[in-house]
C-alpha cells in the first residue's frame, strides 16, 4: 500500500473544524459563565439628601467694634466702593456725640447774641448751603434719593468749613467764640478717630445677618471641605472656635449668581459623576428650582458627598445654611445586568467578553437595582452598545 498523502486542503479543513468547535463550546472551554449584551439606556435618579449651602461672598470686617451704624439697606444691591455702614471702635462714646452737639448749639446761640438784630446775608447763604447738604445726605441714607454717599459727605463738610471760616473771620476778635470753634474741632477730630466708614470691595447683595460659619464655609475653600465637617454644620455645630479674632465680621456682600450646594447621601447607592447636571429644590422653598453641576465627589463608607456649583440667582437661600433637598437627574449610560458588576483590586468594573476570561473594564455605576445597573465606562471607546460582558 502507498502512503496516505496529506495535502494543504486537509489543513484548511482541520482549521475550520477547530473553529466551529471553539465557537460552539467557547463558554465551556473558557469557563466564562453567562454572557450578556450591553445596551444604551437612560434612568431617572431622584432622592432626598442633606445639604449645606456655601456662598461666594466677601466679608466686611473691622477691629475693636463697639457699635455699628448701617448705611445700606439689608438685601440691596451695592456696587464696588459703596459705603455699607459706620463702625465705631472701643473708644466710642455717646457722651462725646452729645458734647459735640452742645458745642454747636453754643456756637449758634452765641453768634446770634453777637449779631443781635444785624442781618448777615452772606452767613445766611452759608447756613442754607449747610442745611441743604445735610438734607441731601439724610435723604440718601434713608434711600429717598440716590447718589454718591462719600461725595455728599465731602460736600457737607466743605460747606461747614466754609461757614466756620467765615464766622471766624468776621468774629475774629471774640475769644469766647474762637474757643467754641476750637472745642468743636477737637471733638470732631476725636469722633473721626473712632468712626470708620466701611466700603464694599466688590459688587453684590449686602446682608448684615451672620450665622458664624462665614470664615469656615467659603467658595474658595469648598474643595477642602470634608464629610465630617458637613455633618457638623447640618447638626448645628461650629467648625472652629470663635475665640478672640483680630477682626470681627460686620456684614457680607453676596455674589448672587455663584454659589455651591454640598450634598450628603447615606444610602450607599448614589453615584454622582463630575460634570453631571442635577436639578434640586430645598425643602421649604419648593417654588424655587435650581440647577447645579457636580464639581467633586467624596465617599466614606455608605456616605457620598457631592459638591454642586450653581450659577442660578441664590435668592432667599442667601439666608439659609443647611437643610433637606430633593435632588434629581436624567442619567444616560449603558445598561448591564447588576450581577455583571464586580470589584477587582478595589475598583468597580465589568468583564468585557473579548478574550478568554474577559478584560476588566473600570466603570462608574450611575444607578442600580436588583436586576440592572446603569454604568459609565471610565475610559471612552472600550465598551459600548452591542458589547458583551461576562457574568460570573
Amino acid at each position: 500500500m502507498g502512503k496516505l498523502r496529506v495535502t494543504g486542503r486537509f489543513y484548511v479543513f482541520l482549521t475550520l473544524v477547530m473553529a466551529i468547535i471553539l465557537f460552539l463550546f467557547r463558554d465551556s472551554l473558557f469557563g466564562s459563565g453567562e454572557v450578556a449584551v450591553v445596551y444604551e439606556a437612560t434612568a431617572s435618579d431622584v432622592r432626598s439628601v442633606s445639604a449645606v449651602i456655601v456662598r461666594d461672598e466677601e466679608m466686611v470686617s473691622a477691629k475693636q467694634v463697639s457699635r455699628v451704624e448701617y448705611i445700606a439697606s439689608e438685601g440691596t444691591l451695592v456696587a464696588t466702593g459703596d459705603p455699607v455702614l459706620y463702625v465705631y471702635s472701643l473708644e466710642y462714646s455717646e457722651k462725646l456725640i452729645r458734647e459735640l452737639n452742645t458745642v454747636r448749639k453754643n456756637i449758634q446761640t452765641y453768634h446770634n447774641i453777637l449779631l443781635g438784630n444785624e442781618i448777615d446775608s452772606t452767613l445766611e447763604v452759608y447756613d442754607l448751603t449747610v442745611k441743604q447738604r445735610a438734607l441731601d445726605l439724610k435723604n440718601l441714607i434713608y434711600r429717598n434719593t440716590s447718589g454718591n454717599f462719600l461725595n455728599l459727605v465731602d460736600q457737607l463738610e466743605a460747606a461747614m468749613d466754609e461757614r466756620r471760616a467765615y464766622m471766624s473771620s468776621t468774629m475774629r476778635s471774640d475769644t469766647k467764640l474762637i474757643k467754641y470753634y476750637d472745642e468743636e474741632k477737637q471733638k470732631i477730630s476725636a469722633i473721626d478717630a473712632w468712626r470708620n466708614t466701611m466700603l464694599t470691595s466688590e459688587e453684590g447683595v449686602v446682608s448684615f445677618y451672620l450665622d458664624g460659619y462665614e470664615n469656615d464655609l467659603k467658595a474658595e475653600n469648598v474643595s477642602e471641605l470634608t464629610i465630617a465637617q458637613m455633618r457638623k454644620v447640618i447638626q448645628g455645630e461650629k467648625l472652629s472656635e470663635t475665640g478672640v479674632r483680630d477682626e470681627v465680621n460686620v456684614a457680607r456682600i453676596v455674589n448672587q449668581n455663584h454659589w455651591y450646594l454640598v450634598v450628603l447621601a447615606d444610602d450607599g447607592k448614589w453615584n454622582p459623576v463630575n460634570g453631571q447636571v442635577y436639578s434640586f429644590q430645598m425643602i421649604g422653598y419648593e417654588d424655587l428650582l435650581y440647577t447645579g453641576v457636580v464639581k467633586s465627589v467624596q465617599k466614606m463608607g455608605d456616605t457620598v458627598m457631592a459638591q454642586l456649583e450653581i450659577s442660578d440667582p441664590i435668592g432667599p437661600l442667601m439666608y439659609q445654611r443647611s437643610g433637606k433637598a430633593a435632588i434629581g437627574a436624567n442619567l444616560n449610560g449603558l445598561r448591564v445586568p447588576a450581577k455583571a458588576i464586580i470589584k477587582q483590586n478595589g475598583q468597580t468594573g465589568v468583564l468585557l467578553y473579548d478574550v478568554p476570561g474577559g478584560t476588566f473594564i473600570p466603570v462608574e455605576v450611575l444607578s442600580e437595582d436588583d436586576d440592572d445597573a446603569l454604568i459609565m465606562p471610565l475610559v471612552e471607546g472600550v465598551i459600548g452598545s452591542g458589547s458583551r460582558v461576562l457574568i460570573k
